[in-house]
């Protein structure tokens, strides 16, 4: 799998490289579906896959927040990658969270996507968030990863999500991580615009991603090269019509439909994720309505 960087900008003696996007367009991010013995359905796993390459997702997100990492084994995550290779097949990139807050452990995941898709033919990335509740400081944060990138040497989506992690990465920081080799996308979830457009001016070689189905236009308006979203996970095809109108330059008709699904897009978000899109694809028959705790399912 070639790694491809381009030579964004000569400031002095810094040359900075940035890696080319992984993805533009609507990513989704996985649901985990579990049986009702709370353990990882694989055969609602595999027609999820095989159902958002049919609606022409741009690429996947698995093992993301939405697909509740943090309470799956090490043996559970190994096997949803080697599941979703599998299915995927190079069709569309896929993107592996390996998120936590100890990065030996974030290293050794990484490294065994690296080493699963040594033959694989497809657009593969993983997707790290700031460490969690030991924090750091943004030196911390920078070294971290710094460390992360260095040994898995995969393109990276690095992801902002305080009301996660407990930690912010500001604008200022983000920018020199962008700098890191391997760093090929930023998923921006602080849900604040401000800082959003300040991670684009800043990173301006580095593909911003939405982290929010209900910021996906302004995110859009400020330079996001896409979203990686929750209610794709029920269909893609609106929030790709969205993007089309707006880099169509249709902005008129892309904030129709936008303000159109807005309300679907909150109601996804009334109490912690996943909690409603697992209820709606309960609904429609996709998975059983199973999260692990302190989840727990509504009706």
């Amino acid at each position: 799998m070639a790694t491809k960087y381009f030579i964004a900008k000569i400031l002095g003696k810094h040359i900075y490289q940035s890696m080319e996007p992984i993805f533009t367009g609507v990513a989704t991010a996985l649901v985990t579906p579990f049986n009702t013995k709370q353990q990882v359905d694989f055969s609602a796993l595999r027609r999820l896959i095989k159902r958002q390459i049919k609606m022409q997702a741009d690429a996947l997100v698995v093992l993301g927040t939405t697909g509740e990492i943090s309470t799956l084994t090490l043996a559970e995550r190994q096997a949803i990658i080697d599941c979703a290779l599998q299915i995927v097949n190079g069709q569309i990139p896929l993107i592996f969270g390996i998120g936590g807050n100890d990065p030996a452990n974030i290293i050794n995941l990484g490294q065994y996507v690296a080493h699963a898709t040594k033959q694989y033919n497809g657009k593969v990335g993983i997707m790290v968030t700031a460490p969690y509740y030991n924090k750091g400081t943004p030196a911390g944060i920078l070294a971290y990863y710094q460390a992360i990138t260095n040994a898995v040497k995969l393109p990276t989506i690095v992801y902002n999500i305080p009301s996660r992690t407990g930690v912010n990465i500001t604008p200022d920081n983000m920018a020199k991580i962008a700098q890191l080799p391997f760093v090929a996308g930023i998923k921006e979830a602080s849900g604040d615009l401000h800082q959003i457009t300040q991670v684009v001016q800043l990173c301006p070689h580095t593909a911003v991603y939405s982290g929010d189905d209900t910021l996906a236009l302004p995110c859009y308006a400020v330079g996001c090269r896409g979203i990686i979203s929750v209610a794709s996970n029920l269909t893609v095809a609106p929030a790709k019509k969205i993007w089309q109108l707006y880099n169509e330059g249709k902005t008129q008709s892309a904030l129709q439909l936008f303000q159109k699904e807005l309300s679907g897009y909150h109601a996804l978000f009334r109490v912690v994720n996943p909690i409603p899109i697992k209820a709606e694809l309960a609904r429609q028959g996709l998975i059983k309505n199973v999260l692990r705790l302190p989840l727990l399912p509504i009706q």
